[in-house]
């Protein structure tokens, strides 16, 4: 019996009339968290350009990370059937990148894929009150298709476990895609009776990020990159991913590293994010993000952040292992107990054995630094290649799968489909501390954002803040103050506020800057028309050359850049 809430087009009663486009297959996508949501958009284009098939998608529940999800689907104008209307109606193909939920309950053939780099992590699950089993390490609530788990029992691999395979001593998924071979091994061992049913097609997300690589600088424009090393942060969820075993290492890497040479991007796993609230997660990285992080949104962008990195800095999750396999540098930065969560046959598992480990007692830019001199291009492929080893296959073998699934014969292959750019959050650095060096009429100086303690990082810095800064204790204490443009008065007037100011600092264009010390001289910077080095960093180099400098002021070196100077 149809609720009020249940969808009249284009599937229920009367649903013909309703319809503009007459399809003849109807596929039902089940979303289950954000994270496996957004796996069943990179299965979408499979169905690209078919009018014979309509998708629609429906949510699981039960799991403690399903927050978020609804708006997700809204947002990318998904149509959405209940959960009841989903049961109650029978569909020619559900595919779900979960096995977790009541998927048995479905009248359709039900195709698994994984939602992240292979099947690796371990269920750790007791029973609950209704009987099924309660959300350990997978991160659900009911843990998955209930299979007369009782209670105290633990273990199995998410994905390939038999408990989540088989429902009342019948096989749930009518086919289940591996992306490797090795997979089928770890299968056999969990659940004998699924391996006529798995089919190794490939990985579909890898094959996209690797289609993408040519617009590897479009990415990076779009992170803000410009010339810097881009660093990546990827942090997968539960106490021992980076975030949950270091804290405070996102704002250290943002702060400890060069503003004018690197950028820090972060990619927080979705569960972190609707576990916790984005409210929460911006409260705990406000230093990072005032210091210039870019925190990547839950739904996209990891992908093509990690074809724009020049490094990865992660922990056991999925972004780590593709980055990998992509050929970054990569530091393990989790707490070294990744062995609780993962299959120790996984080859995920023989990567977190084999990367090098960041040690964040220790100076965090000669690690970073050194990784990236010393990386031996595809030191990782063995390992990486156990799971991602079937390149540019996926797509016309899943799509192969899902027509066959459907008795329905698949046109052409699809061409492959463009990662979005990513946006993300990021705060405006208005304060550093810059460290300075002369040497034959030309300064070099490296800026650190300001937020946070400097610790030994910066060698005799001064302090540089933006008139607009809000922290006043840092205008108070700043050597220079710069203004975005030039107003007068104001340099008088900021010296007098300021005592502690020794020169203001007014940017009159691109190339050249005013400058009005204390003791009552006026200078004036210009630089060259290459180089193109931040105005900003003009005022700088003449204090420092005032500081050190003996002959005249000639060239300002900024990371990269480096600019001839004129000074009057």
């Amino acid at each position: 019996m149809s609720g009020e809430d249940w969808l009249r087009v284009p599937i229920g009663p009367g649903s013909r009339r309703w319809r503009t486009v007459g399809t003849s297959r109807n596929v039902l996508a089940v979303a289950r968290t954000v994270t496996s949501a957004s796996r069943l958009l990179d299965v979408l284009p499979l169905f690209r350009s078919d009018p014979r098939v309509q998708v629609l998608f429906t949510v699981a529940a039960g799991s403690a990370f399903d927050d978020g999800v609804g708006d997700y689907l809204r947002d990318v104008e998904a149509r959405v059937v209940s959960w009841a209307q989903a049961v109650d109606t029978p569909f020619d193909l559900a595919v779900s990148a979960s096995a977790n939920g009541e998927l048995h309950r479905l009248k359709a053939p039900l195709l698994l894929v994984p939602h992240g780099a292979g099947h690796n992590r371990l269920l750790a699950a007791t029973s609950d009150a209704a009987g099924g089993v309660s959300g350990g390490v997978s991160g659900d609530v009911t843990g998955g298709v209930q299979g007369g788990v009782s209670g105290g029992v633990s273990g199995g691999v998410s994905g390939l476990a038999r408990r989540q395979l088989v429902h009342d001593g019948r096989i749930v998924p009518a086919a289940i895609a591996l992306s490797h071979h090795e997979q089928l091994t770890r299968l056999a061992g969990e659940c004998p009776e699924a391996v006529p049913l798995a089919v190794v097609t490939g990985d579909l997300c890898f094959d996209r990020i690797l289609a993408n690589a040519a617009r590897r600088d479009r990415y990076r424009r779009s992170l803000g990159a410009g010339d810097r090393k881009l660093v990546l942060i990827s942090s997968t969820w539960g106490p021992n991913s980076l975030l949950g075993a270091n804290s405070d290492l996102v704002a250290r890497l943002t702060t400890e590293l060069p503003f004018d040479e690197y950028q820090v991007v972060l990619a927080a796993h979705p569960n972190i994010r609707y576990g916790h609230g984005g409210l929460q997660l911006r409260l705990w990285l406000a230093d990072a993000l005032d210091a210039g992080l870019v925190l990547l949104p839950p739904q996209r962008g990891w992908q093509a952040a990690l074809l724009a990195a020049d490094v990865v800095v992660g922990d056991h999750g999925s972004v780590t292992f593709y980055g990998a396999a992509l050929g970054r540098p990569t530091l393990l930065a989790s707490s070294g107990r990744e062995a609780e969560e993962l299959d120790p046959a996984s080859p995920t598992a023989a990567l977190s054995r084999a990367l090098p480990r960041l040690d964040p007692r220790r100076d965090l830019l000669g690690q970073i630094e050194t990784i990236m001199g010393a990386y031996r291009p595809g030191a990782y492929d063995e390992v990486t290649g156990r799971t991602l080893g079937m390149s540019g296959q996926a797509s016309t073998l899943l799509r192969r799968l899902a027509y066959r699934l459907m008795d329905l014969e698949p046109g052409p292959d699809p061409a492959a489909t463009a990662l979005p750019d990513p946006l993300g959050e990021r705060g405006e650095v208005l304060s550093f501390l810059v460290e300075t060096e002369v040497r034959d009429g030309t300064v070099a100086l490296r800026r650190f954002p300001a937020a946070g303690e400097p610790g030994e990082r910066v060698r005799d810095p001064h302090l540089v803040v933006d008139a607009e800064e809000l922290d006043r204790r840092l205008l108070e204490s700043a050597a220079i103050i710069v203004r975005g443009d030039a107003a007068d008065g104001w340099a008088a007037e900021t010296l007098r506020r300021y005592p502690g100011c020794f020169m203001a600092a007014e940017v009159v264009g691109a190339r050249r800057v005013r400058l009005a010390l204390r003791d009552g001289r006026r200078f004036e910077v210009t630089a060259g028309e290459h180089g193109d080095p931040d105005p900003r960093c003009l005022p700088s180099a003449v204090y420092g050359w005032l500081a050190n400098g003996n002959g005249p002021l000639t060239t300002v070196r900024v990371g990269e850049r480096e600019a001839t100077v004129r000074l009057t």
